[in-house]
């Protein structure tokens, strides 16, 4: 068993809504322009409503004047409300995982801030379109919610494992399993059309050094999951979390802006939280 036979379980197990697949192929239509792609959307009153108001969000800064899709559209961009789309959708199309295996309102609330974490790093960096690193960041785990779905047993064990050994849960799993959640992760994202850059920031966020193409947005979120567990976890002394030196090379940052960015992240965070995830993953 490898990351692309768990794909093809979860794939049985969890379906994106037909409006995704819709927006997959009128993006790939250059015929089709950002009108054709609101009155899609807007069959969906819902996700609608969930678009406008990440667009209107202080992470993205436009101050609440997005008031229709076609605005947003032209403001995000296409490709980057495509990967929203899928992003915002997927939070609601795993189903629910018991509570006594697996924290479904820790893993999302550690996926948001993420997800604000990297777009704020991002934006340090002086990142064109910064919204795809929001994104990865929202998404750098979805590989463990697929294994957790597809194979509860093997996970269980894995993370049974990891709270026994302190040890990090990819090392676990490339052990037992001989591959890990971020290749999985990496592999469902293929499945679903998205970008090769989200792929690779997904698969290679905890080893960016070793990362060959897109090694920037994986060393962005790699550093945006070490600030988010320090966050979650504290400081101190022992602290296993600790960013990969190439990291800091390929991004150009460095550990003093930490505080800053976590003050800044809080109320991002909880803005979006209320948002993207459903009230009871909160």
């Amino acid at each position: 068993m490898n990351a692309t036979d768990i794909v093809k379980d979860i794939n049985r197990l969890v379906s994106l809504p037909e409006v995704c697949h819709r927006l997959h192929e009128l993006l790939e239509d250059p015929r089709k322009n950002s009108t054709d792609i609101a009155r899609l959307i807007a069959q969906d009153a819902d996700l609608t409503a969930r678009l406008l108001k990440i667009a209107n969000s202080s992470l993205y800064g436009y101050g609440g004047r997005i008031n229709s899709l076609e605005r947003a559209i032209s403001l995000i961009g296409t490709s980057e409300l495509l990967v929203l789309v899928l992003a915002t959708s997927s939070v609601m199309t795993f189903p629910k995982i018991p509570g006594e295996f697996f924290n479904m309102a820790s893993f999302w609330r550690h996926s948001v801030y993420s997800g604000v974490v990297a777009r704020l790093l991002a934006q340090r960096c002086h990142v064109l379109h910064p919204e795809r690193l929001f994104i990865a960041g929202l998404l750098h785990d979805i590989g463990l919610l697929a294994l957790c779905v597809s194979h509860a047993e093997l996970a269980r064990k894995v993370m049974d494992t990891v709270a026994e050994s302190g040890q990090a849960m990819h090392v676990i799993e490339q052990i037992q399993l001989g591959f890990d959640h971020t290749e999985v992760g990496a592999a469902l994202l293929k499945k679903w059309g998205l970008p090769e850059g989200l792929q690779a920031a997904v698969n290679g966020h905890h080893q960016p050094g070793q990362v060959k193409e897109h090694a920037f947005d994986a060393a962005i979120i790699h550093i945006a999951t070490v600030f988010t567990h320090i966050a979650e976890d504290g400081r101190n002394e022992n602290d296993r979390h600790h960013v990969d030196p190439a990291a800091w090379q390929l991004t150009g940052l460095d550990q003093s802006i930490m505080d800053e960015v976590l003050i800044e992240a809080g109320p991002h965070f909880d803005e979006l939280l209320g948002i993207i995830i459903p009230r009871q993953y909160h």
